[in-house]
């Protein structure tokens, strides 16, 4: 079975808190909302943003469709930018890598 959770803090006394990666897929996809230039590539079989836990490390990947005329490379840059710093705002943890691919172009 696939680990469906990044454990923030050991077990204590108090218990283990740990953050679900659907939260996380959340939070990535709410982040794609914010940014102008740049929409979620959703396909009719797959999911623009892929989350994958392995040894307690958050791999964040993401397809997206950069507005024509806007630069590619800025868009990705806010696009993993914002991922990430949302993320780290609201859970705490640090993703290991955020990697986004442009998959197409919107008019």
């Amino acid at each position: 079975m696939a680990q469906d959770y990044v454990v923030l803090k050991n077990r204590s006394e108090n218990g283990m808190i740990a953050v679900n990666k659907e939260v996380i897929h959340s939070i990535a996809r709410l982040s794609l909302r914010d940014i102008e230039n740049a929409e979620p590539a959703d396909g009719t079989l797959t999911d623009a943003v892929q989350i994958r836990i392995e040894k307690n490390r958050l791999w964040i990947r993401t397809d997206i469709r950069v507005l024509y005329g806007a630069n590619v490379n800025a868009t990705c840059e806010l696009v993993q930018r914002t991922i990430y710093d949302n993320v780290l705002f609201m859970t705490g943890l640090k993703p290991y890598n955020v990697s986004v691919s442009v998959a197409g172009f919107t008019f």
